[in-house]
């Protein structure tokens, strides 16, 4: 049976594949060729593994077996570990075309001495995530490499992309993934990282994208009527310590009754809304 980075296909169930394919991420590196697109490419490198990460972690993709799916049928599950093995045979393909150049050839790699402190904070913010949500140690022991030319890069990152549209379209979770992915731009916080974000997830992952898109541009509340009590927007707990993220809101129609009581826009700490 076909074997990719040690694991050989079919023999390992889906956490397993799923744990290898974040793991691969980590083992990138980028040639010197890149210059300064180093950082925007590592950056969508980033937005491919957290929305990876994001998808597993909306399907319970470590503890539940059947993802979500009560009635998932035994071919939706191994298309799903197929599925994930291609992931993993992307990278090793890339792997193979990188120890195919020679040593004549200029193979200096890029490291984060050569990133922006934006970029550095914000690509660690990103690892953290997408590491966080694995839930199990690295299973793959493999040595790094090094894409050396742009389509190289192109391909990888489009045919994960590709592959990871397959895996939520059979196991589709969108209300997780919505939730998750503005939890995700609220730990990004900064205007300056979200705006880069939105940059370089853009073809790579659009929940991400219009998330940050979102929390730079704010909120806009239209025709809203509240006889009760309401909060839209954001909200955050009152332990919170972290930064947030200044935006500005539109409002157009919004009434509140006599009785009524509403919180339209964002909170940061303090007393809780629904306590009187």
């Amino acid at each position: 049976m076909a074997e990719v980075f040690g694991i050989v296909a079919g023999a390992v169930g889906v956490p397993a594949a799923f744990t290898a394919c974040v793991d691969c991420f980590e083992y990138v590196q980028f040639g010197r060729h890149f210059g300064r697109d180093y950082q925007t490419d590592l950056l969508a490198l980033n937005c491919s593994r957290i929305r990876l990460t994001r998808w597993g972690q909306a399907v319970n993709i470590m503890t539940d077996p059947k993802m979500g799916m009560p009635d998932a049928t035994s071919e939706q599950i191994q298309t799903v570990k197929d599925t994930l093995y291609q992931i993993l045979v992307l990278f090793a393909d890339s792997a193979k075309i990188s120890q195919q150049y020679t040593t004549g050839e200029d193979l200096s790699v890029l490291s984060s001495d050569s990133m922006d402190p934006t970029f550095v904070a914000l690509n660690n913010k990103m690892r953290e995530l997408a590491i966080k949500r694995q839930k199990r140690s690295n299973i793959l022991k493999i040595t790094r490499w090094a894409l050396y030319r742009k389509s190289e890069f192109k391909n990888l990152i489009e045919g994960i992309s590709s592959l990871i549209d397959n895996i939520e379209k059979i196991f589709p979770a969108p209300q997780a993934q919505v939730t998750l992915v503005r939890q995700e731009a609220t730990e990004l916080h900064d205007q300056g990282a979200l705006g880069l974000v939105q940059s370089a997830a853009e073809g790579v992952d659009s929940l991400l994208q219009n998330a940050a898109k979102e929390a730079l541009s704010g909120h806009r509340y239209l025709n809203v009527s509240v006889k009760g009590k309401a909060l839209t927007g954001n909200a955050v707990s009152s332990d919170w310590h972290g930064k947030a993220v200044v935006t500005s809101h539109t409002y157009d129609g919004v009434v509140v009754d006599n009785n009524g009581k509403a919180l339209i826009g964002n909170k940061y700490g303090g007393k809780d809304f629904w306590d009187d």
